[in-house]
């Protein structure tokens, strides 16, 4: 029967029925896709400061907080009016209080930071100032739920101090540059579920933070160059004599913003990224070696650590005299640094565009562990000299800077473990354990898992805790996973000197 004509015009006719229904099916389905609209991109707000590849998982996403602030700036009168708006995921515990770090208040910054208003989902809850007027505590009516979000609004109000030219100025004016560090109230970190509500020493970072996401909008005189750690997504005029700029920023630690009438800029693009390098028109020379030099440094750290995440990178003279300080896709380089003591550029440079990966992207708690940051970040500038100039010089700076300040102090009472807080250091001897002992632990680290775990070490790292505050054991933990060997001992003579 199978061979019979009529049997197979008939099988013929099922198969082409068959393959009709399917391929109109297919045509639908494919209809449908085609039809579907695009799921909406969490990121959209903030893709023009973001690298195009950049990507957030969305439980991570889901988790991060954002801050929109509006802020008047008034350099004549010294003063500037903002406010706050902060959305607030909660998870893991309730939150039935808040506290917002005022460090403009501090000593070393010279200013002052006063909330007018606090609300609570439109609520009006009290707040107190504690901690020296360093932060303002929340008392909140009735607790968050984890898998809740607070919304909380803050009016604000800050004055800055005009300083003399030559001092380290992060938060007033010097040098005809307006540096606004920390100007905002920030939301306190929390450290083993306590809020961290330290005084910070001055010789160390002022603190650390948490992630978020800013959508910023400045309100500033004409004819002032504004530099800001997030990317600028319009202007417009405000009335006479004043623009309105708006700003974009995340996730990053802090959002930092300067201004002054006196810098020139000029840039290159490196791996998707516009560099810019703004200086004074005397120092011209000197700016164009520190772009040149934070290019170089952005395509090493991608190299050995993985992707920068911003679109933008800036490097900036700042009257912070010969020292640097990093903040998000913003590297501050102080003036004294472009000419008096130019030698020492290119390592300031190097140092700070380090942190782009050692602090904001990676977080650590720099009061409790400053070796985390400061001394990865110190010994990551060697492998910016050894792929710029080759391991030769590579090997020199290990000696210079970091074996040789070392041994100088070894057997001596200045001699002292890296694990221990800023204030348990002294001006004597800080800096050499910290970044010069420090680095010195971390290429002690490289020699003992070998070149190839060290840098997967460090690759896995930065993935795993990126945006993120990793502490110590963390690390510790993640170096003895790649390397496949216990690594306690090594860290207990370093951090804590226990032989």
């Amino acid at each position: 029967m199978s061979d019979s004509p009529h049997y197979a015009s008939q099988t013929l006719r099922r198969l082409l029925s068959l393959g009709l229904g399917l391929g109109l099916a297919m045509l639908l389905l494919a209809g449908c896709t085609l039809l579907a609209p695009p799921r909406p991109d969490p990121l959209a707000a903030y893709r023009p400061a973001l690298s195009p590849a950049f990507s957030l998982p969305p439980v991570q996403m889901n988790a991060i907080p954002v801050y929109s602030i509006t802020v008047r700036i008034d350099p004549p009168a010294q003063a500037y009016t903002g406010s706050l708006d902060l959305t607030l995921p909660v998870s893991n515990t309730p939150i039935s209080q808040l506290y917002f770090r005022l460090y403009p208040n501090l000593r070393q910054l010279d200013g002052s930071l006063e909330v007018s208003n606090a609300r609570l989902d439109g609520i009006s809850v009290n707040y107190a100032y504690t901690t020296s007027h360093s932060a303002v505590h929340l008392s909140l009516p009735a607790p968050v739920v984890p898998g809740k979000i607070a919304l909380i609004h803050l009016d604000f109000t800050g004055k800055f101090s005009r300083h003399s030219d030559q001092a380290y100025t992060l938060f007033g004016i010097s040098e005809d540059v307006l540096s606004l560090a920390n100007f905002y109230p920030i939301l306190a970190p929390r450290r083993e579920s306590q809020w961290v509500l330290d005084i910070p020493d001055p010789q160390g970072d002022i603190g650390f933070f948490d992630s978020a996401f800013y959508q910023v909008t400045v309100v500033a005189p004409v004819g002032q160059v504004l530099v800001s750690s997030g990317s600028a997504t319009g202007a417009r005029m405000a009335g006479p004599g004043l623009v309105t700029y708006h700003y974009v920023q995340g996730p990053g630690r802090e959002f930092m913003l300067l201004l002054s009438p006196r810098w020139q800029v000029e840039e290159v693009n490196t791996y998707g990224t516009h560099v810019r390098s703004y200086f004074f028109p005397e120092d011209a020379d000197a700016g164009r070696t520190a772009l040149f030099d934070a290019a170089s440094a952005l395509q090493v750290y991608s190299d050995h650590f993985g992707p920068y995440p911003y679109r933008e990178m800036s490097v900036v003279e700042s009257p912070i005299t010969f020292r640097g300080q990093e903040f998000p896709g913003l590297n501050l380089i102080g003036s004294q640094a472009y000419s008096t003591f130019l030698k020492d550029l290119e390592n300031r440079v190097a140092h700070e565009v380090g942190h782009q990966w050692w602090y904001n992207q990676v977080g650590s708690d720099q009061i409790d562990a400053p070796w985390q940051d400061e001394g990865l970040t110190e010994f990551s500038t060697y492998f910016y000299y050894a792929d710029r100039y080759g391991p030769p010089v590579g090997d020199s700076l290990r000696r210079s800077r970091w074996v040789t300040p070392v041994g100088l102090v070894a057997g001596t009472p200045r001699d002292m473990p890296i694990g221990r807080s800023v204030p348990e250091y002294n001006q004597g001897n800080y800096e050499t354990m910290i970044y010069a002992k420090g680095a010195l632990f971390f290429a002690t680290l490289r020699d003992e898992m070998g070149p190839d775990a060290f840098d997967r070490f460090l690759r896995a790292y930065l993935q795993r805790y990126r945006w993120q505050i990793a502490r110590p054991e963390d690390l510790q933990a993640l170096a003895s996973e790649v390397s496949g060997r216990d690594l306690t001992a090594l860290f207990n003579q370093w951090l804590n000197g226990i032989q």
